[in-house]
Order: structure tokens, then C-alpha cells, then sequence
């Protein structure tokens, strides 16, 4: 399988640059114009008729395939939300910004980009890549880069051979903790300080008092980038220690589907806006996720999606006999009818596991599982019982 993934580097762009940046956001913005004006949806017809005006911007026809592709990728997001009844402006592309798929090339520890020269066809800039990115790059195909305000980025691409895995293990996502197990084994994740961090955020950002909205804008937006970095790096040591862990151990990912879970409260139920504040900003299910994706994709680990059929009651469900469970007291479980007792994360990872093990069998259906015996499940799950009953106690 083919994985994909982007390194970076900080640089600033020389003012030669930076002017190619500007006639590259204006092309994506006369494309966006003309593909409304005209009702155009697909790239082949935006192209017919913007090709030969966007010649008048002075840029190398390198970026003009990448122009295109990114106009119409705008007007289809923007047509989207007029169909669904949302209100949508015309959308403008306004932070400098450059990249492309072709023409550019790597020579020992220099990136070459095309730039416009009316006298030799071609012409290129020059940029010094650092030790990290040279190291990254060595051994793969670079794919394209990107060129933004403080920031080089290059995509890159490697074969990576899918790993054939034996068992599953499954992620239970919470606001303040994420566990990752199976019928086997645990592992909890502490994540309150993405909670602390998020409210440390919204505290500073309710004291602001300018009244010019373009400074208290550049204030907030210093402050978001500090906390979503903090926040990243938080989640990408866990999602590499997650995927290093299953890497170990041959077991397939499995994820539960909780779009949606947002809806849960809205304004006006009376569950407050601190509660609400905590489902919408401090609940970083969609960062976790697309991290752990892109890992286990560069590593070749396979990844189960769940269906919200697959998902429902996880927690609630025994994962020993399969009936209802009740509250015994805090996040623990009891089961009247096989008599377990059970943190209701741990038990969700469990179920979230078996869920993508039924799946994980369908794939391999030759070659099935090579699991332990269904007597050494019962030994681990009685071990399982008798560990949480050490830490009720």
C-alpha cells in the first residue's frame, strides 16, 4: 500500500517569492470567480476556459494544474453549503501560499522551485533544506510541496507493506482519558491537560479588551496557535505510542464512529455552556483519529472503522455474556447476569475490539485468526475481573 505524509521546515520566503505567492492567490481567486459566474463543476471544463487567462499572472504553467484543482475544490464546498441551507460567502483565498506536483526538484540539500524569467524557459529559486528534512526525504519519493508564511512543506510517499495482524484492539475515546485494549490487555491515556489547556485558553481570551477587532483578532489567533501546538504534541505522543504498541503486539486498530457526538448538547438544553464548551473545543476526537490513521498508514498496521451500527452500546454491553450492564457507582459496571465487574472504558475497548475482529475475519477469510484458544480468553478475562477488583478495593 501506498502511504502518504508531509514533513516541515520553518522558512521565510525571499520577497521574490513572496510576489509568486500573491499572483498564485490571485489566479486561485479568478478561477473561483469564473467558476461561479459560469456554473462550472468539474476540472477539465474550469480548465478549457481559465487557461489561457490565468497566462496573464506571469506564472509557469508548473502551477497551473494545482490552481485549478484548488479553485474547485473551494466552489464545491462553497455549492455544498447553499444546498444544505447554510450560509456560505464567496469564497477567497487570502494567506499567501504556493504549491504544486511538478516541476520542481531536489538536488543533494537544495529544494528548486520554477519561478518566472522572461529570458531562459526555465528558471529556478533555491531553497536550503535543514538536516531533519534531509533525513526524512532520503529514502522516499517526495510528491510536491507547499510553500506557505513561515513554513516549507514537502509530501512524501513510500511503499509500505501491510502488516498481517492476529488480533484487534480497540480505542475508547473520552474527554479527559482515551483507553486502548482488549480481552488481553489495557492501556488508559490521561488527556485532562488538553481539557486544561483548552479552558486556559478560553479564560485568556475572555479578558481581551481591545476595541480595534484586527488587533484582538492577531492576539487570539497567537494564543490558538499556542494552544492547538500544545494540544498536537500531547496527542501525537500518544497516537505514536498507541500505534508503536499494536505494531508490538500484531494487532489490527480498530475505531468506533462518534461523528455526530457534538450534537449531544446544544444551545438551549440547559446543560450550560461550560459543558458545551468541552464537546465542542476540548474533545480532540478528530485530531486523534487522523493521527493515528496517517501512522498506522506509514507503517502498513491496518485500521478498522466501525459503523454506528457496530458501535452502539459499547459501553453499556458486557463484554463477557453480551447482556445489559448497570451502574454499580462512578464508571463502574456490574453484570447481574455473569456477575462482572468492569470499568466502563476498559469494557468499551473490549467491545470495540470484538466489533473489529468480525470484520478483521472477514478480510482473512482463509487464513482466519490465529488467536489463543477460547479457554485462554476465559483465564483473561477472570484475570481481567480479578485486576479491577484490585483496584475497586
Amino acid at each position: 500500500m501506498l502511504a502518504l505524509k508531509s514533513v516541515t521546515q520553518p522558512y521565510s520566503p525571499s520577497p521574490l517569492i513572496k510576489d509568486l505567492m500573491k499572483r498564485y492567490i490571485d489566479a486561485i481567486n479568478l478561477c473561483i470567480d469564473i467558476a461561479i459566474e459560469k456554473n462550472i463543476t468539474s476540472k477539465n471544463s474550469l480548465s478549457n476556459e481559465a487557461y489561457k487567462i490565468i497566462s496573464r499572472y506571469n506564472l509557469p504553467s508548473y502551477y497551473y494544474v494545482e490552481i485549478i484543482n484548488k479553485a474547485i475544490a473551494l466552489v464545491k464546498t462553497y455549492r455544498k453549503r447553499l444546498r444544505k441551507g447554510q450560509k456560505a460567502s464567496k469564497p477567497r483565498v487570502s494567506k499567501l501560499t504556493l504549491s504544486s506536483y511538478y516541476g520542481f526538484k531536489i538536488d543533494g540539500e537544495y529544494l528548486f522551485i520554477p519561478i518566472p524569467n522572461k529570458k531562459y524557459r526555465n528558471s529556478y529559486e533555491k531553497i536550503e533544506l535543514n538536516n531533519y528534512v534531509r533525513g526524512k526525504i532520503s529514502n522516499v519519493e517526495v510528491r510536491s510541496f507547499t510553500i506557505s508564511d513561515g513554513r516549507l512543506s514537502l509530501t512524501i510517499r513510500k511503499k509500505a507493506p501491510l502488516i498481517e495482524c492476529n488480533n484487534t484492539v480497540g480505542i475508547d475515546r473520552n474527554i479527559r482519558n482515551i483507553t486502548v485494549g482488549n480481552e488481553y490487555h489495557y492501556k488508559r491515556y490521561d488527556t485532562s491537560e488538553v481539557v486544561k489547556i483548552k479552558n486556559r485558553y478560553r479564560k485568556k481570551e475572555s479578558h481581551f479588551k481591545r476595541n480595534d477587532r484586527r488587533i484582538k483578532k492577531k492576539i487570539k489567533a497567537k494564543y490558538g496557535r499556542r494552544s492547538s501546538n500544545r494540544v498536537n504534541q500531547i496527542l501525537h505522543k500518544i497516537s505514536k505510542d498507541i500505534v508503536m504498541d499494536a505494531i508490538k503486539n500484531n494487532e489490527a486498530i480498530v475505531l468506533e464512529n462518534i461523528k455526530g457526538i457534538r450534537n449531544i448538547t446544544k444551545k438551549g438544553d440547559y446543560k450550560g455552556k461550560d459543558y458545551r464548551f468541552l464537546f465542542n473545543n476540548a474533545f480532540p476526537y478528530g485530531k486523534l483519529e487522523f493521527q493515528i490513521k496517517y501512522k498506522c498508514a506509514w507503517e502498513g498496521l491496518p485500521v478498522i472503522e466501525l459503523s454506528r451500527e457496530d458501535t452502539r452500546n459499547t459501553s453499556r454491553t458486557c463484554s463477557v455474556c453480551g447482556s445489559l450492564t448497570r451502574i454499580e457507582h462512578g464508571r463502574i459496571l456490574h453484570c447481574d447476569k455473569c456477575g462482572l465487574t468492569i470499568d466502563r472504558d476498559i469494557n468499551a475497548s473490549i467491545n470495540i475490539s470484538k466489533r473489529g475482529r468480525t470484520w478483521l475475519k472477514r478480510s482473512q477469510p482463509n487464513e482466519g485468526l490465529k488467536g489463543p484458544s477460547s479457554e485462554a480468553m476465559i483465564q483473561s478475562k477472570d484475570g481481567e475481573q480479578m485486576m479491577v477488583s484490585r483496584i475497586l478495593k
